[in-house]
């Protein structure tokens, strides 16, 4: 099982850290990652959600990385078509898989905080529609390296490589997922929805496409003593799952043309407004915090499940660089090597 970085750049309140000295950082532990055994970083996108992200334009993080960094691959995790022009996001991925050079990778989705589609003027009921249209359009044009519009042709320069042909689809409703096998799309899911949902959602997807990839992304914090690992994590994260259900509270509550899954995930938003605290959250399976022996069994039992990669979100932003990356350097060090050989996939797992 491949172990990546995700990374949304968060500023928490309690951290009294701004969006230069937290993008400083994510750029060294990314290039600490790249000297570890971490197989690729993914930048989300978010806009108009404050503390939360501060990478609104992850192509410009993502150029400056692949400058910095060797072998660690540069994932778009993930790219909202419907805000954005598809042969403007051709040129960018075509442009950055030449500059890294070869190490790109792209996920796209249609979004889900409605602050964001409201602030770029996108009605979410026909999100759906939209996202669908632009994608045909995107991976017409990264094979082909053409756009047609109104009778003419026109070329990209520089032309996309084969190379940038298989992408990821962000997948939440059991829906998702099913597209994800029919437009022979790699599947990434997480940290929304609990790993137990996930892990039946990935195992009707292996059915469709067996030979599709899989991700599950979650919050992680690791140290040599289990107890000082969970007392300096549990801030942040918990902010962290704080801010993610502040903003898809709408879309949850909402009956939204598209949205409907949403409306049956509302049960996690009652049971964080009652208790959210780690043990909830690794229950869950959205979190894995403690010393190494903790989180490499946490972690061998997704891999047991025939996940292909999980995305690992150090902390909730509020850790210093300091912490970020010897939690990197010990993650490569004393659980890396135990996730290296990726079993064969039991029929319990496929079935479950």
């Amino acid at each position: 099982m491949d172990v990546d970085l995700f990374m949304e750049l968060s500023t928490p309140p309690h951290a009294k850290r701004g969006a230069a000295e937290t993008i400083e950082d994510g750029m060294a532990l990314v290039r600490a990652a790249d000297t570890a055994d971490f197989d690729t970083v993914w930048l989300a996108e978010h806009h108009f959600l404050g503390d939360y992200c501060s990478s609104a334009a992850p192509e410009m993080l993502l150029a400056a990385m692949a400058r910095e960094t060797n072998r660690i691959k540069l994932g778009f995790g993930i790219i909202p078509l419907p805000i954005h022009d598809t042969v403007r996001v051709a040129e960018r991925l075509a442009t950055l898989d030449l500059i890294s050079p070869g190490r790109m990778m792209w996920g796209v989705g249609r979004g889900v905080a409605m602050t964001e589609l409201d602030g770029f003027g996108i009605d979410p009921a026909s999100s759906r529609h939209e996202f669908l249209n632009r994608l045909k359009a995107l991976q017409e044009i990264l094979k082909t390296g053409v756009v047609k519009r109104d009778g003419q042709s026109f070329t990209l320069q520089p032309m996309p490589t084969p190379r940038l042909g298989t992408g990821w689809l962000a997948a939440v409703s059991p829906e998702s997922f099913e597209l994800a096998a029919e437009l022979e799309l790699n599947v990434m899911s997480g940290p929304f929805k609990p790993w137990p949902m996930v892990k039946a959602d990935l195992a009707r997807y292996r059915r469709l496409r067996p030979e599709g990839a899989t991700s599950f992304t979650l919050a992680v914090y690791c140290d040599e003593d289990h107890e000082t690992a969970r007392k300096r994590a549990a801030a942040g994260i918990i902010w962290v799952y704080d801010k993610i259900l502040e903003f898809s509270k709408p879309i949850m509550s909402q009956r939204i043309k598209g949205y409907e899954h949403y409306r049956n995930l509302g049960w996690i938003a009652g049971l964080f407004n009652k208790v959210l605290n780690l043990s909830v959250l690794e229950t869950l399976g959205l979190a894995v915090v403690g010393d190494p022996d903790h989180v490499r069994k946490k972690l061998q039992s997704l891999q047991d499940s025939g996940l292909n990669r999980v995305s690992l979100v150090i902390g909730g932003g509020d850790l210093t660089v300091q912490e970020t990356t010897r939690c990197v350097k010990l993650l490569a060090k004393d659980v890396l090597p135990a996730l290296e050989t990726m079993p064969e996939i039991s029929a319990e797992a496929v079935t479950a």
